[in-house]
């Protein structure tokens, strides 16, 4: 691969970052929707649970289109700033629903919401990654995929609080308004940053032919170790996730937080530990065995939120911190291992089939599991949480299933 000037690199690290705190910003407000739906609503867990589960399903969907689209065309960065416009929309529809309609309306609205929400989340993560792991090098891809997660997280941890500032000089659903609108300039923002970006072409053996035969397709990034890794991150995604997604109704109603800015400094506390984080993390898996980081920050996840259950006030903060900071690991975790185990030339769809059937898959598989242990009785969230922490486990056992990483990627699966 042509190596990059410094400003390309920094240009590609920049508008990146802006387009991961975006975007992980806006994804939380999916939850807050769940939330006002739950409390302020009086929507049933059945209705509440079909938009979670709507929204995670319609980023796996178009997960591994979005990442064919970009192998073929190259063009990685404007279609980012589709992704974020989408989301944008979406925030936008949930605004519409919540305040001007009832009953089968309010049901319609809120679900296409999430649909167009969720299609909007499948772009950044797999494309973003792409874009970084062609911009950097081996020896210092983990910290940039860690600079740009810690980026992210400073958008998870600013925009719950932002959220309940709104509603002190408006309405308290205004906020989805407001950031949608924020949403869309920043989408023109990444278009006329990234619009130019292309893949550098991937290095040609002697005999000129491309790497693989040429393949761009799933055959060619489903090798032995991405299906592995997509399935360990399947297993802790579901996990995590599905504790996330469910994690402003649990502190609404179960901690006495309400819907104001305690539930908004409670979140926001949560993401702050992401943003040490996750340059922690890259720069671990750049000097250490990946395999074992991911296993230890699967296993911290799920000890973290058990503590946390059986935890009261500031101390179950600090649990819920630590929460945080194992669990919003996965960008340079999850993706430093793609990189590793899926030819260059196959970077976006390797990245769409760990992060959109692994992390997606699994985010949209977890809040159905704990709709489906509260039924009707959101008073049950905290033992679905404890199951989900169990399954947290599960996954951080799973890692040693992991083959030891072989550069060059590993053998294409029969």
């Amino acid at each position: 691969m042509s190596e990059l000037t410094r400003a390309a690199r920094f240009r590609a690290l920049a508008f990146t970052s802006l387009a991961h705190a975006t975007n992980d910003g806006m994804n939380i407000y999916v939850s807050f929707a769940a939330d006002f739906l739950a409390t302020a609503r009086g929507v049933p867990p059945p209705v509440t649970t079909a938009m979670l589960v709507l929204f995670n399903a319609a980023s796996v969907v178009l997960s591994l289109f979005v990442g064919r689209w970009s192998d073929r065309s190259g063009r990685a960065g404007w279609l980012i700033s589709l992704g974020v416009a989408l989301l944008s929309f979406g925030l936008g529809g949930f605004y519409l629903a919540l305040v001007y309609a009832d009953g089968v309306a309010l049901l319609v609205a809120v679900l296409a919401s999430a649909a167009v929400a969720g299609f909007g989340t499948a772009f950044y993560h797999p494309l973003g990654a792409t874009i970084l792991q062609a911009s950097f090098q081996d020896a210092t891809r983990g910290r940039a995929l860690g600079a740009n997660g810690s980026i992210g997280s400073v958008g998870r941890a600013a925009y719950p609080t932002l959220f309940f500032l709104v509603p002190a000089l408006a309405t308290i659903y205004d906020p989805f308004a407001v950031f949608a609108a924020i949403g869309l300039v920043v989408a023109a923002i990444l278009w006329f940053g990234l619009r130019d970006w292309r893949a550098p072409a991937p290095p040609k053996p002697a005999n000129g032919l491309p790497a693989n035969g040429g393949q761009r397709g799933l055959r060619s990034a489903a090798t032995r170790g991405a299906v592995l890794l997509t399935s360990v991150v399947f297993i802790r995604s579901m996990a995590t996730q599905g504790i996330v997604s469910w994690l402003p109704v649990y502190i609404t109603l179960q901690k006495g937080a309400g819907l104001g800015a305690s539930l908004g400094l409670v979140m926001s506390t949560m993401y702050l530990a992401a943003i040490p984080g996750q340059p922690m993390f890259g720069w671990l898996v750049d000097h250490f065995d990946r395999r074992i980081i991911l296993g230890l920050s699967s296993l911290g996840s799920g000890l973290a939120i058990l503590a946390y259950l059986f935890s009261g006030g500031w101390v179950s903060v600090l649990w819920l911190m630590l929460f945080g900071l194992f669990t919003f690991s996965g960008f340079p975790l999850f993706l430093s291992l793609a990189a590793d185990y899926v030819p260059r030339e196959a970077a976006s769809m390797g990245n769409a089939l760990v992060w959109g059937l692994g992390a997606s898959g699994g985010s949209l598989f977890g809040p159905l599991l704990a709709g489906a242990i509260i039924v009707a009785d959101y008073a049950l969230l905290g033992d679905a949480f404890e199951v989900l922490a169990a399954v947290a486990l599960v996954s951080a056992v799973g890692t040693i299933l992991l083959p030891r990483v072989a550069k060059g990627g590993a053998p294409v699966l029969p």
